[in-house]
């Protein structure tokens, strides 16, 4: 038997899917790896900077240094506000190497620590940054009573050291790793949810599942069926096959479709689609198609069609915390035998 066509694309997305969950993996390691001995660099072999030369190398390769000052020029301070309320304040000192000053920026308890040590020395551990236009405007704020924003561009750096742990200094790549990790639970999940979706299928069906693709296969080829996106819509069969989500369920077991949107951190608005069908299996398809969306519930709401269309709070309050007494109330308002 030849494979069906909606198995085919179910099967290409799979293989989508493993490729992409083995390079977070294979991502995911690198990382950790990098992380380890990183850190263990920062911790035990930090670049000790003694010289300018010492000073330019480990800007250009931005490395974890120990940099021990004595004589210093306090700059001042800079609040960061939420609300009226003070978060944290940084602190900024300028040290001077090779005739030109060092900007390095220190946390409150860094400083304090900082000031409060009688040692003639002091050593600060930390990486370096670009100045951008915001520290750059912030440092002339600082030093208009005693230098021009010409002159300060004059004798400062173009880079900053800013005061870090070791452990501080892996910020950025344990981020990294953290939302690669997110993405390889959710590709995982991904692929267990459709991998389930299948496995139902064949069990639901057991040794007519060939007659059964051939059925849907079939229907999938005629000419009155409505496609929209992932969406499939044949003469007896629901059938989605997106990168997300994999089903195929009889249209008469579909109780409540319908439109809603998804907002991804206030910027970006996507429009999805809701199925809730008899065997309390929920399923939401998202979309950047405004339009296969807007299709869909025009189709959906044909008198043909035995199920609720439009969103309100009050069904789904019901779905979630009385599952039984909302299918119920769906087999009675379309005379509809209990499909479960």
């Amino acid at each position: 038997m030849e494979t069906p066509q909606f198995i085919k694309i179910y099967k290409k997305r799979k293989r989508i899917g493993i490729l992409i969950l083995a390079i977070l993996l294979i991502s995911e390691v690198i990382l950790f790896d990098r992380c380890i001995t990183s850190y263990d660099n920062n911790t035990n072999d930090p670049t000790i900077i003694n010289n300018f030369e010492e000073l330019n190398n480990a800007m250009v390769n931005n490395d974890y240094v120990h940099l021990e000052i004595s004589e210093y020029y306090d700059l001042g301070s800079v609040a960061t506000e939420r609300n009226g309320s003070k978060i944290s304040e940084t602190y900024y000192i300028g040290y001077g190497i090779n005739k030109k000053m060092l900007v390095i920026s220190l946390k409150e308890d860094e400083y304090y620590e900082f000031v409060r040590d009688t040692n003639d020395s002091y050593i600060l551990k930390g990486t370096f940054g670009k100045i951008n236009s915001n520290l750059r405007g912030t440092l002339e704020e600082l030093c208009e009573d005693v230098a021009t924003p010409e002159e300060l561009h004059e004798i400062m750096y173009d880079y900053f050291l800013s005061c870090e742990t070791p452990l501080d200094a892996l910020t950025s790549k344990l981020i990294i790793m953290f939302f690669a990790f997110l993405m390889i639970c959710v590709c995982i999940y991904i692929l267990c949810k459709n991998s389930r979706s299948l496995r139902k299928l064949k069990k639901e069906h057991g040794s007519d599942f060939d007659m059964f693709c051939e059925k849907v296969d079939s229907e999938m080829k005629a000419t009155t069926v409505l496609r929209k996106g992932a969406i499939t819509v044949t003469q007896n069969y629901i059938i989605a096959n997106s990168p997300c989500t994999f089903f195929v369920l009889p249209k008469d077991e579909l109780m409540w479709v319908y439109k809603g949107v998804t907002r991804y951190y206030r910027i970006i608005k996507r429009t999805n689609i809701t199925f809730v069908f008899a065997n309390k299996t929920k399923y939401q398809i998202t979309s950047i198609n405004n339009k296969n969306i807007d299709d869909l519930i025009e189709h959906f709401s044909q008198d043909s069609y035995k199920c609720i269309v439009g969103y309100s709070d009050e069904l789904d309050k019901m779905y979630r915390k009385q599952t039984d007494a909302f299918i119920q109330q769906w087999n009675n308002k379309y005379n509809i035998n209990d499909i479960q």
